[in-house]
């Protein structure tokens, strides 16, 4: 399976795209077994307060999540968080709600089967607020696309990539943009990783 590391130095134009694709989701590393908080304090090093008081709302394949201490990330996972929604029906979702009662369908159920913790991967989404204030750091981190994906994503906008882009390395070696767009789709998998400068 070929795979490439791509690093980018964006201007602030540009990485607000890159944001973008954090709510139609992402892959990204992560430690399956562990618990969902270990996995945005440990691994994409969001402070506990900010899990506590910011992160209202998390689905963990669709359920919602009340206790990130007792869910449980699997292989292939999807985690989506949003930061707090308004009306009835954001405190309906909201973790540790007063009205959590009323989605019992929906809630996330801990199954308590043992999981040895290993590497693999976690389809991640931020809404809301989120892609803005922990994003960034997300990005920083690395992305995983496959290079398909990330050759249409990049042909979106050709002329932005062109004056919005201030660096470019592949594997380490400072490389042209607009050539590793072709070369994209030979790659199976690409390890994206984003800075805004």
């Amino acid at each position: 399976m070929p795979l490439t590391n791509l690093s980018l130095v964006v201007k602030p134009k540009l990485f607000e795209k890159f944001l973008q694709l954090l709510q139609r989701g992402v892959k990204v590393s992560a430690r399956i077994g562990s618990t969902v908080r270990s996995f945005l304090c440990d691994d994409l090093g969001v402070s506990p307060e900010y899990v506590a008081n910011r992160i209202q709302t998390l689905f963990l394949n669709g359920k919602a999540i009340d206790n990130p201490d007792s869910s449980h990330i699997k292989e292939n996972s999807t985690l989506a968080l949003s930061a707090a929604m308004p009306g009835l029906l954001g405190a309906t979702l909201r973790k540790g709600s007063y009205y959590a009662r009323m989605r019992n369908e929906i809630s996330h159920q801990e199954q308590g089967e043992g999981i040895t913790v290993h590497q693999g991967f976690l389809l991640l989404k931020l809404f809301n607020l989120l892609p803005a204030e922990i994003g960034p750091a997300v990005l920083a981190r690395g992305i995983w696309l496959k290079g398909e994906d990330l050759n249409q994503f990049l042909k979106e906008w050709p002329d932005e990539l062109v004056g919005n882009c201030k660096e470019a390395r592949v594997d380490g070696q400072l490389i042209n943009l607009r050539d590793f767009l072709e070369k994209s789709l030979q790659y199976e998998m690409v390890l994206l990783k984003v800075q805004c400068r």
